[in-house]
């Protein structure tokens, strides 16, 4: 009989597939609108087009309020109990924006939204990180898997519901089913979601854990949060500045750089669990910083080969397979700082500010030259991978020195 058994436990396996599936769902609904921003305000509210991409920044401001807020809950709720709440919480604000409560309205609620969103994230991934203490990144790689994949899906299904009901507005109503469908599954399986610590630490009750670990010796997060920024602001440059400007400088079709830029996406969702594992076996530490440096490379070096696809792809592949460890390996790094939820809350609003400031860079800088001095854009890229690198080599320092 296996100790679960005996104890009267559900199996890991069971637990992580439990996560997982909450993973998926609450990330579902962030990318359902994005493809239709256009048809969802500024057509239905009269705004412009640049107005609309407000929906997607004001999230940031919602993650920087998240933090206080995990830090709140955190004291007084289990895993469980936060994602149930803040899940529902998340739908039933998605299911007034669809109401037509004017544009001021609906960034009102995007705000509070956007907090509650990444409380969800925080406190799903720190259950997956508690799940397994002896490979934690490994079950990170499985949950940024399922996160990449969620945010891919839930773009296509944007996209499709809404030629499908000839309405933008149908897919808040389906993200926040999502949202609500989350919360009810955590409330479901509440038991199991507790007795997870159970089998990570042998503890009674989870929000004790929650209390040993606010009395643990901390450690130092500052590096890992300039570490998730530039992951973030590179990604948004290769996404907004590589595809938008320098493939279409070079007569790509938009098939041709929606496929070159899709590569190194789809191997990062892919490999994030084998680099997970990777990670589990050689230190997390060492993993990031590797792949960093290999990603800052191959960032840098693709804006001159834009001009052989052959090349271009292969180093986009390099690309991918270096990106993949990043984000289980610095979610690695933030469980072993003992902040818990606060940790993660954290870490997702470091992220969100980087991919803003990569978004706003790429818009100025389109909008102070002509989209065919492609110098100055390849110049933009080299850029933000040169900031990569000397961050990962500042970050690898300060961790090692403070371990």
């Amino acid at each position: 009989m296996t100790r679960e058994w005996l104890l009267g436990l559900p199996h890991p396996k069971s637990i992580v597939r439990i996560v997982i599936l909450l993973i998926f769902l609450s990330a579902l609904p962030d990318a359902l609108v994005v493809p239709v921003l256009k048809d969802l305000f500024a057509d239905r509210y009269g705004v412009s087009t640049a107005q609309a991409q407000l929906f997607l920044a004001v999230n940031l401001l919602g993650a920087l309020l998240a933090i206080p807020l995990v830090k709140y809950m955190r004291r007084r709720m289990s895993g469980w109990a936060v994602v149930s709440s803040t899940a529902i919480v998340d739908g039933i604000l998605m299911a007034i924006m669809w109401l037509p409560i004017g544009f001021a309205g609906t960034l009102a609620l995007r705000t509070i939204e956007g907090a509650v969103d990444v409380a969800t994230f925080a406190a799903l991934f720190q259950m997956l990180g508690r799940s397994d203490q002896k490979h934690p990144a490994w079950k990170l790689g499985l949950g940024a898997t399922v996160l990449v994949a969620g945010l891919g899906i839930g773009a296509v299904l944007g996209g499709f519901l809404t030629k499908l009901a000839g309405s933008a507005a149908v897919t808040l109503i389906v993200g926040s089913v999502s949202c609500i469908a989350t919360g009810c599954i955590a409330i479901a399986f509440r038991a199991t979601l507790v007795r997870m610590v159970h089998l990570a630490r042998g503890t009674t009750v989870e929000i004790e854990v929650d209390d040993a670990e606010s009395r643990a010796k901390l450690g130092t997060i500052w590096p890992i949060l300039f570490m998730a920024a530039t992951d973030r602001a590179t990604g948004a440059i290769l996404t907004a500045v590589f595809a938008s400007f320098l493939l279409s400088g070079l007569g790509y079709t938009p098939e041709q750089r929606g496929m070159l830029v899709g590569l190194p996406l789809l191997l990062m969702a892919i490999g994030a669990a084998p680099a997970g594992w990777c990670a589990d076996q050689f230190g997390a530490l060492h993993t990031r910083s590797l792949a960093a440096m290999a990603y800052a490379i191959a960032l840098g070096v693709v804006p001159f080969l834009g001009a052989n696809t052959l090349v271009l792809a292969f180093v986009l592949l390099i690309l991918g397979v270096a990106a993949a460890p990043l984000l289980p390996a610095s979610l690695a790094l933030v469980i072993g700082t003992n902040r818990g939820m606060s940790g993660l809350a954290a870490f997702r609003a470091a992220g969100d500010i980087g991919y803003f400031t990569g978004i706003v860079v790429a818009i100025a800088t389109s909008a102070m030259i002509d989209e065919k001095q492609y110098s100055v854009q390849t110049g933009l890229v080299c850029g933000f991978a040169l900031v990569h690198a000397v961050v990962t080599v500042i970050s690898w320092f300060a961790l090692r020195n403070h371990k």
